[in-house]
């Protein structure tokens, strides 16, 4: 991934995660949105794989069905958990995203503060890598 995409990814997962902790009542539509553009910037930045247009689904169901944010949420961070862990071995950021998913499952009423606290690791997790 090329330093500035790597750089733009995550300070938007940093800022998103802040952003849902100070907003909780923005979580669907701040959740989306960077589902839609992390998805969007997969597909042009390596064609179509199966991260991205999961991504881009995910954020596009939670736009037209918020209801199911828990759900849609949970698995998105199990699958990309689970693909990571294949694909890359056992690693810190796969693992974060498969305990995250599983957490929702299982305590929903955590969703703000587990996504937060995903988003904002990640972010800081991917800084640290460019820096």
């Amino acid at each position: 991934m090329p330093f500035a995409t790597g750089l733009l990814m995550a300070i938007l997962a940093l800022v998103a995660g802040i952003l849902i902790l100070v907003k909780p009542r923005v979580l669907n539509y701040v959740v989306a949105i960077y589902l839609i553009v992390i998805g969007v910037l997969g597909l042009i930045l390596s064609g179509i794989s199966v991260a991205a247009v999961l991504a881009l689904v995910a954020g596009i169901l939670i736009l037209v069905a918020p209801g199911l944010l828990n759900f849609v949420v949970a698995i998105y961070l199990i699958v990309v958990g689970v693909m990571g862990l294949i694909g890359a071995g056992i690693s810190l950021e796969p693992v974060i995203a498969l305990v995250a998913g599983i957490l929702i499952l299982l305590v929903p009423r955590l969703l703000n503060f587990v996504v937060a606290a995903y988003l904002i690791i990640i972010g800081i997790m991917g800084l640290i890598a460019y820096f």
